[in-house]
């Protein structure tokens, strides 16, 4: 058995230990020219610019009453606009939108976005400045600060639109060739996360304790070579026992030939709020405090209920059309209504779409998942068990997640939150004690960081552990960018039963 790729595993060899053992045989080796990235990167943003420069003409003609701003002298402002492209690249360049790696293995356009909102807005005011330069030396090329804005409006979205799509195909045709240096504890949890991002390809693990020689691609001692040998892009460091000074040296040697992503020891306390810091030189990562106040709960609460109003309006003839195919392909009642477990441990009543056939018996609870039970969730709750029961549609809503849509309603009501916790069942309340019960400090969600981290395939303290962090680590941006990261979890289907 094979490591090398992504899979969804779905038998019952995939609740054994994470395999050891990896596809050895190197393939072509994904480096590209960090070069000829960024000229590509540059032409990219050149392009993008220039239409985005082009389609702000059409934005300010249309809402403008301005004579110089109509469509009738398109051409003549558009070579006004010619230096935004020019300082769209020079304000990407100063935030060092050009200085990341393709091979590094944070691939979420989303936690770029700051940075690109900046370098845009920078770089219309570098084209302003330039255009002025131009217009005093030469008397041609007039500023116009509103044809700028027009271009920096749609440059916000077809940067990283068109970033993305770039990094997507470059990282298909050459994906990231990845070794996980562990003891072996946490391989599956970072599997799972690999496996979400795409764009990787675990070629192996090396043990992370000179104790478990036999295993794996090699020793500790031979990391080099197994990278060189193997044509490693990335190593991803977690837990390792062995001797400090030793293993550091051994990090040194690698870097260079290939990219170094340490995983902090306690990284189930941290989020992307945590930050990075230093004192006297020595470097510090502060986790996130709890921020939660009256007001962040109200701006939550009046984000649910826009979002949930709006979205049962526009999705209103998609739960027609669904509730129609469950109606039509098999018995029963269109919605599932189960008990569940909502802010401050109170029952509610979770609407979802059914995806199962309705049988003269009942089919046995689910087992609970103890904190220390490591068993993916889909064997520990009998999932695997229910798929002779789930009908065709049912199969399709579950791994696209439309079952779920009704659960709209419940969050109009108050009941739940567009992100939060997964709702827990009564029978799983038991488990959830100590620092484990503030998950119910908040309302639980539609989605969640379960829901884009793995869902089924996580283990129940995987589960508990990221219930946590969400509330110990909330922000109202991280709730934007979890549902930022649902649709594409959503349609790779991985951890959905």
């Amino acid at each position: 058995m094979t490591i090398e790729g992504s899979k969804n595993p779905r038998t019952s060899d995939a609740v054994a230990p994470f395999e050891p053992f990896g596809d050895p045989t190197p393939g072509p080796h994904s480096t590209v020219g960090s070069v000829w990235h960024t000229v590509q990167l540059v032409l990219l943003d050149l392009v993008l610019g220039s239409v985005s420069a082009m389609l702000g003409l059409v934005i300010v003609a249309s809402l403008s009453t301005v004579a110089g701003n109509q469509l009738s002298n398109y051409w003549h402002n558009i070579v006004h606009e010619v230096w935004f492209p020019v300082g769209l690249v020079l304000g990407m360049a100063a935030s060092g939108n050009y200085r990341s790696s393709r091979r590094t293995g944070n691939q979420s356009t989303f936690t770029h976005m700051s940075s690109y909102f900046f370098a845009i807005s920078g770089g219309g005011l570098l084209s302003i400045l330039l255009t002025s330069v131009v217009h005093r030396v030469f008397n041609i090329y007039e500023a116009n600060s509103t044809h700028v804005i027009g271009s920096i409006v749609f440059a916000i979205f077809l940067v990283p639109v068109g970033r993305s799509i770039h990094r997507h195909e470059v990282l298909r045709r050459h994906p990231i060739r990845v070794l996980i240096l562990d003891s072996g504890e946490a391989l599956r949890r970072y599997r799972t996360h690999l496996d979400l991002q795409g764009g990787f390809q675990i070629v192996g693990w090396v043990p992370g304790t000179p104790l478990q020689r036999g295993e794996g691609l090699g020793t500790i001692d031979h990391l080099r070579d197994i990278c060189v040998s193997n044509n490693i892009d990335q190593v991803m460091v977690g837990q390792v026992d062995y001797p400090t000074p030793v293993f550091i040296d051994l990090l040194r040697d690698i870097q260079g030939v290939a990219q170094l992503t340490i995983v902090p020891r306690a990284f189930e306390l941290l989020s992307w709020r945590s930050t990075f810091t230093e004192l006297s030189g020595l470097p510090l990562i502060e986790a996130a405090p709890l921020q939660m106040s009256m007001l962040d709960r109200f701006v939550k609460r009046t984000f649910d209920l826009t979002v949930s109003g709006i979205a049962l309006v526009l999705a209103s003839p998609i739960l027609l059309l669904i509730g129609l195919a469950v109606a039509l392909t098999s018995r029963g009642p269109i919605l599932y209504r189960q008990q569940r477990l909502g802010r401050g441990g109170r029952p509610f009543t979770i609407l979802k779409f059914r995806t199962m056939r309705v049988e003269q018996f009942s089919p046995p609870a689910p087992s609970v998942p103890a904190a220390a039970d490591n068993a993916p969730l889909f064997a520990t709750r009998n999932k695997l068990s229910e798929e002779e029961r789930i009908t065709r549609v049912g199969k399709l809503l579950r791994k696209t997640g439309l079952d779920e849509l009704p659960q709209l309603w419940n969050v109009l009501t108050g009941a739940m939150s567009i992100v939060g916790p997964r709702p827990f069942i009564s029978e799983e309340s038991t488990v959830a004690v100590g620092w484990q019960a503030r998950r119910y400090e908040v309302r639980p969600g539609i989605t969640g960081l379960w829901q884009v981290s793995g869902r089924n395939n996580l283990s129940g303290e995987d589960l508990a552990e990221l219930d946590y962090l969400y509330v110990a680590s909330w922000s109202m941006w991280w709730d934007v960018k979890i549902m930022w990261d649902t649709p594409r979890t959503m349609l790779r289907g991985l951890g959905a039963y």
